[in-house]
């Protein structure tokens, strides 16, 4: 693509620089840079659009190797003549008349649309005509509720793509972020990519991330939409969280609501007691885990299906909708009702339907137990 790149001083200090004096071949080669009160630098592209615009409150200029160095640099990029991020650093260094400008020293890329999203760091690289900018010292990206760090972070201008190389760390605040606080989520995997303007996010695995201290979740790889407020974990899907475990599939993770959720079949276990379903949702502001179709829980001893069950991990209550069937060995007992609460570890017993529910129960003895049955105890844990 061809540009043009303006160069225009506002004022030389030192007058020695202009003269018309002859001076030696030996001190012409070695002959001090200009130096500039000002310093702005305008590129435009080949359909007359702005490019970018860089300036300077001071600069130096050697025409020998068409090097600029400039002190506390500002400037503005521009997409469709619009300005899209403003950057500063502490020194820049100009090659070429252009062709490559070196930032360094606190660099901050903002973004003036969209998420307005912070790039900061120590090093910045950038070569217009390829349209790249790859911060490689200490970077990271930062949103209104999101830290992104990474090894290495290059921004594509033309598709305002952020390519992010590991290891990378994701936090993440459920509202705000704020420095002085942990944050809720913390992800970690190897490298990706986030589109500034759309927010669609795409991660490589293996993914590993923690939330609150308490739930830990891995997954192959992350796609989701920083926009939409949420991170699709691909399978296989684990999920760990105190004395239990869920083997699932594809998961959805809406981060402003709290919630996860499959649609894939998925394999539970807490201590000696696994279920099984159609999905799940876990809401994590209600400590509730919900089996949205075909569940079954299994313990020693004795088994429960439904259509629907939902567990609160805080109070270990358990209520099953549905056709409910419980199953117990000791002695063996079938229970059908629309609908069973419970509580595990309670010894309680469990409670069948509602006030006017109907609820069959029928019991099968042993030939060799019909005539001294011992009288059957309480389950440890029911349903």
């Amino acid at each position: 693509m061809d540009r043009s790149l303006l160069l225009i001083p506002a004022l030389v200090l030192s007058s020695g620089l202009i003269g018309c004096t002859q001076q030696p071949v030996s001190q012409q080669d070695s002959a001090p840079p200009f130096v500039f009160r000002s310093l702005d630098l305008n590129q435009r592209r080949k359909d007359g659009k702005r490019d970018w615009d860089l300036s300077s409150p001071e600069a130096r200029y050697d025409l020998s190797s068409r090097t600029v160095r400039a002190r506390r640099p500002t400037g503005v990029l521009y997409n469709d003549n619009q300005p899209s991020f403003r950057i500063s650093a502490e020194l820049a260094t100009v090659l070429n008349d252009g062709e490559m400008v070196i930032l360094e020293g606190q660099v901050q890329l903002k973004q003036l649309q969209d998420q307005t999203v912070l790039i900061r760091g120590d090093r910045l690289v950038w070569r217009p005509a390829e349209e790249r900018m790859v911060m490689d010292q200490n970077p990271e990206a930062l949103d209104e509720t999101s830290r992104l760090m990474a090894k290495r972070l290059t921004l594509i201008q033309s598709s305002n793509t952020l390519r992010f190389e590991g290891p990378t760390q994701l936090l993440r605040w459920t509202q705000h972020r704020q420095p002085d606080m942990e944050p809720d989520t913390e992800i970690r995997a190897s490298k990706g990519r986030w589109n500034l303007e759309t927010g669609e996010l795409g991660v490589r695995g293996p993914v590993r991330a923690l939330r609150r201290k308490n739930l830990t979740v891995t997954a192959s790889a992350l796609q989701g939409n920083t926009q939409q407020g949420f991170l699709d974990l691909i399978q296989p899907v684990r999920l760990e969280q105190k004395d239990g475990a869920i083997n699932a599939g594809t998961t959805r993770w809406n981060l402003a609501e709290q919630r996860l959720r499959s649609f894939a079949p998925f394999q539970g276990k807490r201590q000696d007691a696994t279920a099984t379903g159609d999905g799940f949702v876990i809401d994590e502001t209600a400590t509730t885990v919900i089996i949205s179709k075909a569940c079954q829980l299994t313990q020693p001893g004795e088994s429960l299906k439904a259509h629907r069950c939902s567990w609160n991990w805080v109070t270990n209550r358990v209520v099953a909708d549905g056709d409910v069937v419980l199953r117990r060995q000791d002695p063996d007992q079938e229970t059908r009702a629309p609908r069973m609460e419970g509580q595990l570890g309670s010894r309680e017993g469990v409670r069948f339907g509602s006030t006017g529910q109907r609820v069959q129960s029928s019991i099968r003895f042993r030939p060799d137990q019909s005539r001294s049955a011992p009288p059957s105890s309480r389950p440890r844990v029911s349903f």
